[in-house]
């Protein structure tokens, strides 16, 4: 952790149980990543990919932001806002330097990402390096993102993938179009097992993708549900407190 003189300061209170927003407004560069998702429901592949990147590009802390009302996947999910926070917060509470933030459900429609990182930059402030972690299959949509250029610009993009995707054949995947609608990003592609201490502290470019091999495993929101639809185990997919959790309020069956 950073040290520093910090005065903490506490957001408006949000809707969802358990949870204080706090900002530290610091004199050094606090290391930030913003992980978003639906997390329909979060499984050991999330926290895996979260935990790799946080040591590999040194931050302070991952925090964890369930989407309220997806724009992209909204006929999709099938537990509520507060049931995927609820395992969320289940699912980080014993790591230190996880969090989980309800910011999201404090804003009424759609959830928009640009929003999030506009929001999470105005609380941490202009000098905090904010790493906006995605899988690589929501950002081959990107382009089609609210403000997708403003996202870019706010936060430096990591995209990571689930095994069967090639990182390295994403920016050429990309059309022109596609390219045009976030304003011409540059690409990088990184193993983790490459990143350097000096390369992580010296890797924050908004505007540059950063496309990163973690080591992923090969687990699905979608396939967990119908697991549970069959009235099949789940257990080594989801952590142990998520599965309780899925089984005491009966969902996805």
């Amino acid at each position: 952790m950073r040290s520093a003189k910090c005065e903490v300061r506490s957001s408006i209170a949000h809707p969802a149980p358990r949870t204080t927003h706090v900002a530290l407004v610091c004199r050094v560069i606090m290391r930030i990543g913003v992980m978003g998702g639906t997390f329909d429901p979060i499984h050991l592949g999330h926290l895996r990919a979260a935990e790799e990147i946080y040591w590999a590009f040194k931050l302070d802390r991952v925090i964890f932001v369930p989407a309220a009302q997806p724009p992209h996947k909204e006929e999709q999910i099938e537990a509520s806002a507060l049931h995927r926070y609820e395992m969320v917060s289940l699912a980080t509470v014993s790591t230190p330097y996880f969090s989980v933030s309800p910011i999201e459900f404090s804003r009424p429609g759609r959830s928009y990402s640009v929003e999030t990182v506009r929001e999470f930059r105005r609380l941490f402030g202009q000098e905090c390096a904010l790493y906006f972690i995605m899988g690589v299959d929501a950002f081959l949509d990107i382009a089609t993102w609210r403000e997708a250029r403003e996202l870019l610009a706010l936060a430096q993009v990591i995209v990571t993938a689930r095994p069967g995707w090639r990182l390295d054949e994403v920016e050429r995947s990309m059309s022109p179009a596609q390219h045009h609608a976030l304003g011409g990003p540059r690409f990088k592609y990184l193993r983790i097992s490459e990143i350097t201490s000096q390369m992580a502290m010296h890797s924050y470019e908004p505007r540059l993708i950063l496309l990163v091999e973690v080591v992923s495993l090969d687990i699905s929101s979608s396939e967990i549900r119908q697991l549970v639809k069959e009235g099949r185990s789940v257990r080594h997919l989801v952590t142990d407190a998520v599965a309780a959790y899925m089984a005491t309020h009966g969902l996805y069956q």
